[in-house]
């Protein structure tokens, strides 16, 4: 079967609360509005194109145990194909504790890492990347995210990179990538300094067709090899962030399906990603397409 979008990256399950305040050491502090979903940066992303009408599919590695059920479930639910997911028995999948902030909307995370083993160059299905017309990654599991990019590259396939911080072998993934998004952390890193577009025009200079650096609630830059411009974020009344960089992501990819110009994609993703924080969780209140478009008829 062919899909629009193949994710492989990390996959995840969020336990998120909203607190009054974050407490001290050795203080209490009342947790409401418990939930649990999936997560994870790819994983997210997948869930968003589906909801705004896109095919999906999502590569990832997991276990048998109580966690890698929730993630599989958080997946299917939102009709994004689990066939190539690989469960490692025995081990334990990823999880997270989301502390928010009721005021400010800002989180605190505490997270334990995987003990599965990293998804090997022979356990990614090749086929389906071959016939997807995107793939996105993360910088996670950089063996197999370099070779799945050689793969799509092979075939034509556009690529598309999310980049949290710095990581062995992220230069060598970004030279493959079609678009690449980092976050303003990355940027920190890559130009040793505070200037996102300073670091953008010299990552635009490794091969992508446009490099995309997020600033959080200030919105983001964008840089071609024709333009560069900056997009302002959408307000909106922020419940909770987490999520917010995965959901543009997705967004944005969903732009390239429908062939838009990159300013277009971009206001498109912004907007997407701002609705998306009306409510705890990544995935509770990320939109469907009618949503999106009506939220911006509005805004104009």
């Amino acid at each position: 079967m062919k899909y629009d979008v193949v994710g492989i990256g990390q996959c995840c399950v969020d336990y998120l609360g909203i607190v009054e305040q974050y407490p001290d050491i050795n203080e209490k502090e009342e947790v409401n509005n418990f939930t649990v979903q999936g997560g994870g940066p790819v994983a997210t992303a997948m869930v968003t194109l589906s909801r705004l009408g896109a095919s999906t599919a999502f590569i990832g590695k997991i276990s048998d145990d109580y966690f890698g059920g929730l993630i599989q479930d958080s997946l299917t639910n939102e009709f994004v194909n689990i066939d190539h997911i690989v469960v490692e028995k025995n081990k334990r999948s990823q999880f997270a504790f989301i502390v928010i902030e009721k005021e400010t909307g800002k989180r605190t995370i505490f997270w334990s890492m995987a003990t599965v083993s990293p998804l090997r160059v022979d356990e990614i299905n090749k086929e389906i990347i071959k016939k997807a017309r995107v793939l996105h990654l993360d910088e996670l599991m950089i063996e197999g995210s370099l070779e799945a990019a050689k793969c799509a590259r092979d075939a034509g396939v556009t690529i598309v990179v999310d980049a949290g911080s710095m990581k062995e072998g992220s230069l060598e993934l970004i030279k493959m990538a079609d678009y690449f998004i980092a976050s303003e952390e990355f940027a920190k890193q890559y130009y040793n300094g505070n200037d996102p577009k300073a670091a953008a025009m010299e990552l635009i200079k490794l091969g992508s067709k446009a490099v995309i650096v997020t600033l959080g609630d200030k919105g983001s830059i964008s840089v071609s090899n024709e333009s560069y411009f900056y997009q302002p974020s959408f307000k909106v009344k922020t419940i909770d962030t987490t999520g917010c960089g995965d959901v543009f992501h997705g967004a944005f990819i969903f732009g390239l399906l429908q062939k838009w110009d990159l300013k277009e994609s971009i206001r498109f993703a912004s907007a997407t990603a701002a609705l998306k924080c009306r409510e705890i969780g990544g995935r509770t209140a990320i939109p469907d397409l009618r949503e999106v478009e009506v939220f911006m008829e509005n805004w104009e």
